[in-house]
């Protein structure tokens, strides 16, 4: 049924369009894709209020924003304890839904970091949909542990979409596929923080698909001031924990919460200054 209506919708379109230049005919269904757009936004309840969203944009936002609650509701509960005045780097940020959610208590400051320019650019959109442009800096750049420029594997330019890679490491899995190569500057956390003399922010989150040893690498200032770290931890990084992910924050001064292993997604693990 749904089909045969939108056959139904693009023949009737194609008549009304069809007396129209072909400039006028474009700049007509250019517009009428944005009211479309516009019409595809659907109104999430967090615990903290309203989001608007745009899940249409990609399967994988699809589901983690209709599905806000149980995709990592560990994640959501760390979030909550973040109090006011204090500032969370939202590493790998996809499309700004726990960003948004951080920054929904008036009181946190968040930056937003994503690489991907599908990603970051419906993460814009989010910001500018919620009017939380004030609350979030978003910028466009990765993690690694050396600065200079790279280049970001996009496994499919969906935005919300993971399994990327930066400089061609494999994913968290052993994994490399890419449909498309994308130029990304990358930073060390302290050198980044150096560059533009930014204080340690009081927590990070770090959701990247593998390359969380190597960000971790280029912070060893920065994790010795930190409250806080969650950290996405599956594949070879679980495999690998020792080395790649508690060897950095153990020599921090971290202690993990072994509680959250286990609970929820399973994904993430959290470390705590103790």
């Amino acid at each position: 049924m749904s089909r045969s209506i939108a056959r139904a919708l693009n023949a009737i379109i194609d008549t009304v369009t069809a007396p129209l230049s072909r400039r006028r005919r474009a700049m007509t269904i250019a517009r009428l894709m944005e009211r479309l757009d516009a019409r595809s936004v659907v109104v999430i309840q967090t615990a903290r209020g309203p989001l608007q969203v745009l899940p249409h944009r990609g399967p994988h936002l699809a589901a983690a924003a209709l599905d806000f609650d149980n995709e990592e509701p560990e994640t959501l509960a760390w979030i909550d304890t973040i109090e006011d005045g204090e500032t969370l780097w939202d590493i790998g940020a996809a499309t700004g839904l726990l960003s948004m959610y951080a920054a929904l208590k008036p009181g946190v400051r968040v930056y937003a970091f994503e690489p991907k320019a599908t990603s970051f650019g419906v993460l814009i959109e989010h910001l500018a949909l919620n009017a939380l442009g004030e609350r979030i800096f978003p910028l466009c750049l990765a993690f690694s542990d050396e600065t200079g420029l790279t280049r970001l594997s996009i496994t499919a330019m969906a935005a919300g979409s993971g399994g990327n890679s930066v400089a061609g490491q494999p994913n968290q899995f052993g994994e490399f596929h890419s449909v498309f190569s994308q130029g990304a500057p990358a930073y060390r956390i302290d050198d980044f923080r150096s560059a533009f003399a930014l204080p340690a922010p009081d927590h990070l989150k770090i959701d990247v698909d593998g390359v969380e040893g190597a960000i971790l690498r280029g912070a060893p200032e920065t994790l010795r001031q930190v409250k806080s770290v969650i950290i996405e931890v599956e594949g070879q990084n679980a495999e690998q924990a020792a080395v790649r992910i508690e060897a950095p924050l153990f020599a921090a001064g971290l202690v993990e919460d072994v509680a959250v292993r286990t609970s929820g997604s399973k994904r993430n693990r959290l470390y705590r200054r103790p």
